[in-house]
């Protein structure tokens, strides 16, 4: 957000235009999501509940979100998203990877799919 209050295009801060605000506020949403499924898990287990099933949603939301995030990090910081200067591009390759790490996204859907009908998918 540092970036978009003082990057200045048409001499005004990135930050005043309409879509910054929207790739901003969708980043701080998701964020906001990711950690409230992330605490959810973390009272599950703190009880001595069954967790499995909460754990693969919040890990497939906040991995998914991760790279929504920092895809719409790039998008704000433009072309200077892919030089090393600024964190962005590096951002999207380490969150891409967490779709990827202990359980693909498309791993965590098949477990929660399973819970949710209770028919195995693989």
């Amino acid at each position: 957000m540092r970036y978009a209050g003082e990057r200045e295009q048409f001499g005004k801060p990135i930050a005043s235009h309409q879509l910054v605000q929207e790739l901003i506020s969708d980043i701080a949403v998701d964020v906001d999501a990711a950690r409230l499924l992330t605490w959810r898990v973390a009272d599950l287990v703190d009880r001595g509940l069954p967790f499995a099933t909460e754990s693969s949603k919040a890990k497939l939301f906040a991995s998914e979100a991760a790279v929504r995030a920092a895809n719409n990090a790039l998008q704000v910081f433009g072309g200077y998203g892919y030089i090393d200067e600024y964190p962005a591009g590096k951002l999207l390759r380490d969150a891409r990877v967490m779709t990827l790490y202990e359980g693909t996204s498309q791993i965590q859907k098949l477990v929660i799919g399973r819970a949710l009908t209770g028919i195995s998918a693989f």
